[in-house]
């Protein structure tokens, strides 16, 4: 959702067009106004896999490449009462480094509360300059006193109304793929290599040490096309299946392109079958 952003849009787009270079390194913060419930918190699966997980797809969105490996840290500043919970879900605050192919760094902060309002920017440096983005606000006033100057009103404090229009795009875009049958912005493919990064994300924050993605996709197992589960504790793969290390390999494991598998006019000529227009 968060990629269908106009603003993060044209993020990508200066670099796709090299309008500051080559990338040399990717920052993206993501931090809420005020923390979740306990419950919200408790069996969520940590702050890696229900908050970091999407800036950590948004790197990858905007480095083009896929990541080769991790390095996570966490703590609690903000609500104390998560302390008792395991792992990942102990922590608030986190922060990962996500190297990518040709020494490309990504680094990513994330907090539960934000004192100011909703708080999501990211930042690109190329060799030839820098583009970055700011926060969404209600309006465009601006207050100037002796004593303060700046935006008239707190940035929104809400996802919904942060990225309203961004989720207007991607249903639009939704709607288009399969009018047109056409190939759709975000594959199920993106999201699940998003998990792994959170995944790893997750375990390098508990082990203390760099992870590399393979050591998580090779424990991936899909035993049909819609039930794909993590082999975390098993050492005996099921018959027919052959892990891999390679990101790159992922959807030979998973739902096969149904974007590449389209020919022209597949949906629309079954939707008209099924209404009788044929």
């Amino acid at each position: 959702m968060v990629i269908s952003s106009a603003v993060f849009l044209r993020v990508k787009n200066a670099i796709s067009d090299k309008e500051v270079g080559d990338t040399i390194v990717i920052k993206t913060c993501s931090r809420d106004p005020a923390p979740p419930p306990y419950e919200y918190v408790k069996g969520g699966g940590g702050i890696f896999n229900d908050m970091a997980v999407h800036d950590l797809d948004m790197t990858r969105f905007l480095a083009g490449d896929d990541p080769v490996e991790i390095l996570a840290v966490g703590s609690c500043h903000i609500d104390k009462s998560i302390e008792d919970l395991p792992g990942s879900e102990a922590f608030d605050t986190a922060s990962c480094i996500v190297r990518y192919p040709g020494g490309v760094n990504a680094m990513v902060d994330v907090c539960r509360q934000s004192s100011y309002g909703y708080d999501q920017r990211a930042e690109v440096l190329g060799t030839s300059g820098m583009i970055a983005t700011d926060n969404v606000y209600p309006n465009t006033a601006k207050i100037y006193k002796n004593d303060f100057t700046g935006n008239a009103d707190m940035p929104f404090d809400f996802f919904l109304s942060r990225y309203f229009e961004a989720y207007v795009t991607e249903t639009e875009a939704f709607c288009k793929s399969l009018v047109e049958d056409s190939e759709v912005p975000c594959t199920g493919i993106d999201g699940l290599i998003a998990l792994v990064m959170s995944l790893a994300a997750d375990k390098s924050a508990a082990e203390g040490r760099w992870v590399q993605f393979s050591e998580i996709i090779e424990q991936v197992y899909c035993a049909s096309p819609t039930e794909c589960s993590l082999l975390v504790d098993s050492e005996v793969f099921p018959a027919g299946f052959k892990p891999t290390k390679s990101i790159k390999e992922l959807d030979t494991l998973v739902v096969p392109d149904v974007d590449q598998q389209k020919k022209g006019g597949a949906f629309m000529k079954k939707f008209k079958n099924m209404v009788g227009m044929s």
